[in-house]
């Protein structure tokens, strides 16, 4: 599915600051030897004789921080990535990037050292102002318990449109509580509350409701998202952002790009399963042209064949109905998608009767009906 990448530049922040004394873990993880390519080498190299996942954390974080610069020539633009893969490999071979890449990086880098890890896309407060440029940063589940982490505001800040290289040491393990003040998920699930601010309150900076706990079961929500296939979590979370208010561009551009990512996945799920009607549709064929004589074959597998296919095509087409998109070429490919369901529906009826014949005939009398009268 293709995602826009919108980014974010970096303003001077004061946030909560862990007191615990990182020294000596960020002094080995400074840098990396250079045969070292990959986000599992370098992960894997700089967790060498770490344990806990908050220390693994804080030693990716503070080499991403001190060794990928932010690449301002890509600010303001938007680019597509279809593989998430593209953002990391990016930035460890360029070594800069954008918030995306930090993050894709920060959480390749958790994955690959067993560490539970989230990207977040939403936007920024900044000054006691909506910033309307996209955003993404990461959050850790240790301890059954959420943290946030924006390496790319710790790696440095612009002044004007040049970027000054220098940590600072403000956004790692931020309570979500505290991190909400300043960075608005576009999905309420991840802000990680059981009450959470509205896109009006954001904008406005009213958090009073988070010293109020309410109902809202946000573990029971991520737990389930995280099952979901990508068109279910599409869906889900288009519904969440909807809920909680539609009150700037960056929202409504976030939830149409999802849109777009939704009607991609139906055409998706549509081809497939029409895929799967064509093989059980020739697989039938198959066995008709050799007169189903396959002594193992029963009338109900021969019936259950066309039941299969004609199911699968049920659920292409279904599937096709639902999709609403302006894109061009999923248009193309779902008018030529709708055309060839059409055609296996006629054969389908046609083989049907054929089949409902078969099963009714004598069987001494069958073989006759493979010969056509003149």
């Amino acid at each position: 599915m293709k995602r826009t990448i919108l980014y974010i530049f970096f303003i001077l922040f004061s946030a909560t600051v862990w007191g615990t004394d990182y020294s000596k873990i960020d002094k080995q993880s400074m840098s990396v030897p250079q045969n070292l390519k990959t986000a599992n080498e370098i992960a894997h190299y700089l967790t060498r004789n770490l344990t806990s996942p908050t220390d693994k954390s804080r030693a990716i974080y503070y080499w991403i921080a001190h060794n990928i610069r932010y690449d301002v020539t890509k600010m303001y633009k938007n680019e597509t990535y279809i593989d998430p893969q593209e953002l990391v490999d990016g930035a460890l071979k360029y070594r800069k990037g954008i918030c995306s890449n930090y993050a894709a990086l920060f959480q390749a880098c958790c994955k690959s050292v067993g560490v539970q890890s989230y990207i977040i896309e939403g936007y920024t407060r900044q000054n006691n102002k909506t910033v309307l440029i996209g955003h993404a940063w990461n959050a850790v589940r240790i301890n059954n318990r959420f943290y946030d982490v924006d390496a790319t505001w710790a790696s440095g800040s612009l002044k004007g449109n040049r970027y000054i290289p220098e940590f600072r040491d403000e956004f790692f393990m931020i309570s979500p509580a505290e991190f909400v003040k300043t960075h608005m998920p576009f999905d309420p699930i991840w802000q990680f509350s059981s009450n959470p601010v509205t896109s009006k309150e954001f904008e406005k900076g009213d958090f009073s409701k988070l010293n109020r706990v309410s109902d809202f079961n946000y573990y029971d929500s991520i737990k389930v998202y995280m099952g979901l296939d990508a068109f279910d979590k599409l869906m889900r979370e288009n519904l969440r952002i909807i809920s909680s208010g539609m009150t700037n561009s960056l929202i409504r551009n976030h939830v149409e790009n999802n849109q777009q990512g939704i009607a991609t996945e139906c055409y998706n799920k549509a081809a497939v399963t029409f895929n799967h009607g064509v093989e059980k549709y020739n697989e039938y064929i198959a066995f008709k042209n050799n007169q189903f004589k396959n002594l193992s074959m029963k009338d109900a597998d021969i019936l259950g064949l066309l039941s299969s296919s004609r199911h699968s095509v049920e659920i292409s087409e279904q599937a096709l109905a639902y999709i609403k998109s302006d894109n061009f070429n999923l248009f193309q490919l779902s008018i030529s998608l709708g055309k060839s369901i059409k055609s296996l529906k006629r054969n389908l009826e046609e083989e049907d009767k054929f089949a409902t014949k078969y099963v009714k005939t004598l069987k001494p009398l069958r073989i006759f009906l493979f010969y056509k009268k003149t």
